[in-house]
C-alpha cells in the first residue's frame, strides 16, 4: 500500500488527466460518490450535513458529496470558505449543478452558523496543497467545527495539516480522513496522525498501474506485505542463525535479558550474550536457554589495572589473548546487536570502534551503541556502506544528527532521507508512526499502542530484529516486520487488559501467539 506525498499524487492526478485520458471531472465525481456512500452509511436517514467547502478541487469534493447526499432524502448545507472566481473549472460546475439543486450555499467571511442543529460536519476547506497555517477569520471556522461536539469527516485530509510533514498550527479534528486513491505522509506523522482519525482510502478511477510508473517512496506495513522467517520442520538449529548480543552493564541488566529472550522467542536459533565482567550470576540464572560470554575487559575504570608505561601511561585496558578469543568467538556469529543497557564507558566506545571498524555482516545498533555514535564522528563514519541498521527513537536520532528533537518532528522523513544518504544505512526511526528509511524510501508502521511507551520496548524490539536478521531476512524485512509484529502484539494484549498494564515482558511472552 502506497503512501504519497503532495508532489507525487499531484503528479499522479495530472499524468492520469492528461496521458491516461481520465477527465478531471471524472475524478471528481468518482471521489465524491465514494465519499458520499461512506457518510450514507455512517448517518441515520434524513440526517442535516455542514459541508464546508473550499473553492480548491478538496471543495469541489464537496460539491458532488452534497449533490449526492441530498438526492438519498439527507439535507445538506453549504458554508463557502472559499472565492469563487478561483475554482477550477471542475469545481465550479460542481458548484452550479449544487445551485440548480436549490442546495443552501452560505458564504462565510467571519464565523459560521450555530452547528448545534446538524448531525455531521464535513471538512471539504483545504486539500493536500495546503502549506503555512491558516491564519484570520478561518482560524474561528476550524475552532467553530472542531468546539461543536458533532461527528467530523475530512476529505481527503483534514484542513491544516501539512501533507507532506504532519505539521499543524491549527487543524480540523477529524474522526474520519476519506483520503484520495493512497494515504498521504502527513496523516502517519506527528500530530498529522492525531487529527486525522480513522483514515479510510477512496477508489477515485484512477489505474493500479499508473502507480508503478512513479517512483514513489513510501508505503505503509500492513498483514499483507511483512515477510516473516520461514521455517521448516526438517530443520535444525543451525539454520535458524547464530545470534551474538552486546548488552547489560550493572543496574542495566534488565536490558540484555529483554533483548536476549525476545531474540529466542522470535526463533533465534543460538543466542550468545557477550557481557562485562561481573554479571555472569545475573544471567546465567535468567537466560537458561541462552549462552553468555564475558567481555575480557573490567567494566568500571575504578577496577582497571592502571599499570603504567615509561611514558606514564595506562596501558591497553584490554587483555590481549583473551580479547583475541573473543573476536573469533565474536566472529562466529551471523549477526551482531549493540546497545541494550551497556553504558557509555571507554571501555564500550573502543570496543564499538573496533567492530564496527572490521564486521562485515548485519550490524544492529540500539539504545547506548546509538549515543556512542553520536558522541564519536569517526565511529559513524565507520559505519557507512556496510550493512547497519540503527533503531533510534527520536531523542536518539536528534543527537546523531546534531539537532534538537524539534527539528526531527517538523520533518522526520527530510531528516531520514539525509541521514540515510550520507551514512548509506538504514534506520528505523521508533515512534508512534515507526519510520523505516534507506536509500530507496520509507516503510510506515502504524500498529501498536500506548503500552509500548515503557521502559524495556526498545530492547525488545531489538532483539526480535536481530532474531529475524539471523533467521536470512534482509534488514529491511527484519526491521519492519519486527516492528509490525510488535505493534499487532501489543494491540491484542490490548483485547484482554488495559494497554498500561502491557509490560515487555508480556509482548515477549506473546510473539507469534495470536
Amino acid at each position: 500500500m502506497f503512501v504519497l506525498s503532495r508532489e507525487e499524487i499531484n503528479s499522479i492526478d495530472k499524468f492520469t488527466i492528461e496521458k491516461v485520458g481520465i477527465l478531471g471531472q471524472e475524478l471528481m465525481e468518482n471521489a465524491g460518490r465514494g465519499c458520499s456512500k461512506f457518510i450514507n452509511d455512517l448517518i441515520a436517514p434524513k440526517s442535516r450535513i455542514a459541508l464546508f467547502c473550499g473553492s480548491g478541487n478538496n471543495g469541489g469534493d464537496g460539491f458532488v458529496i452534497a449533490r449526492y447526499l441530498q438526492n438519498w432524502q439527507h439535507s445538506p448545507e453549504i458554508f463557502l470558505t472559499g472565492n469563487i472566481d478561483k475554482m477550477s473549472v471542475e469545481t465550479l460546475s460542481n458548484y452550479h449543478k449544487c445551485e440548480k439543486l436549490c442546495i443552501p450555499i452560505y458564504r462565510i467571511e467571519e464565523k459560521p452558523n450555530d452547528l448545534s442543529e446538524f448531525d455531521l460536519i464535513i471538512d471539504a476547506i483545504f486539500g493536500v496543497g495546503l502549506k503555512g497555517e491558516i491564519k484570520g477569520w478561518r482560524v474561528d471556522v476550524i475552532n467553530k467545527i472542531n468546539s461543536s461536539g458533532k461527528t467530523i469527516v475530512a476529505i481527503d485530509i483534514a484542513s491544516g495539516i501539512d501533507a507532506n510533514t504532519g505539521q499543524v498550527k491549527i487543524a480540523v479534528e477529524a474522526d474520519f480522513t476519506l483520503t484520495m486513491a493512497a494515504m498521504k505522509y502527513g496523516q502517519l506523522l506527528g500530530e498529522g496522525r492525531e487529527k486525522s482519525g480513522e483514515v479510510l482510502i477512496m477508489d477515485i478511477g484512477i489505474p493500479d498501474d499508473i502507480f508503478l510508473k512513479f517512483p514513489l517512496k513510501g508505503k505503509l506495513a500492513t498483514c499483507d506485505n511483512v515477510i516473516f522467517p520461514y521455517r521448516s520442520r526438517f530443520s535444525h538449529k543451525g539454520d535458524y542463525g547464530k545470534v551474538g548480543i552486546i548488552a547489560g552493564s550493572p543496574g542495566f541488566t534488565g536490558a540484555a535479558i529483554l533483548a536476549s529472550k525476545a531474540a529466542l522467542r522470535a526463533g533465534a536459533g543460538m543466542i550468545t550474550l557477550f557481557h562485562p565482567l561481573g554479571l555472569e550470576t545475573i544471567f546465567e540464572n535468567q537466560l537458561l536457554e541462552i549462552m553468555t560470554y564475558t567481555i575480557p575487559f573490567p567494566f568500571n575504570m575504578s577496577q582497571q589495572n592502571e599499570t603504567k608505561t615509561k611514558r606514564g601511561k595506562k596501558s591497553n585496558s584490554f587483555d590481549s589473548e583473551g580479547f583475541t578469543e573473543f573476536f573469533n568467538k565474536l566472529n562466529s556469529m551471523d549477526v551482531l546487536l549493540i546497545g541494550p543497557g551497556i553504558g557509555k564507558s571507554e571501555e564500550m566506545v573502543d570496543l564499538i570502534k573496533q567492530i564496527t571498524a572490521s564486521w562485515n555482516k548485519p550490524l544492529i545498533l540500539d539504545a547506548d551503541a546509538l549515543n556512542i555514535l553520536a558522541d564519536n564522528k569517526n565511529i559513524k563514519k565507520s559505519i557507512s556502506g556496510k550493512k547497519v541498521l540503527l533503531t533510534p527513537h527520536i531523542g536518539e536520532f536528534a543527537r546523531l544528527c546534531d539537532v534538537t528533537t524539534e527539528d526531527i518532528l517538523k520533518d522526520p522523513l527530510q531528516y531520514l532521507q539525509d541521514f540515510t544518504a550520507k551514512y548509506k544505512c538504514n534506520v528505523l526511526l521508533k515512534s508512534a508512526t515507526s519510520i523505516y528509511c534507506d536509500e530507496m524510501g520509507f516503510i510506515f508502521d502504524t500498529t501498536g499502542n500506548d503500552g509500548l511507551s515503557t521502559g524495556g520496548s526498545g530492547d525488545v524490539l531489538a532483539g526480535i530484529i536481530t532474531s529475524f536478521v539471523g533467521q536470512q531476512l534482509s534488514l529491511k524485512d527484519a526491521a519492519v516486520s519486527a516492528s509490525y509484529l510488535m505493534g499487532e502484539t501489543a494491540e491484542k494484549l490490548a483485547e484482554i487488559r488495559k494497554p498500561a498494564s502491557i509490560i515487555p515482558s508480556d509482548i515477549i511472552e506473546n510473539i507469534f501467539k495470536y
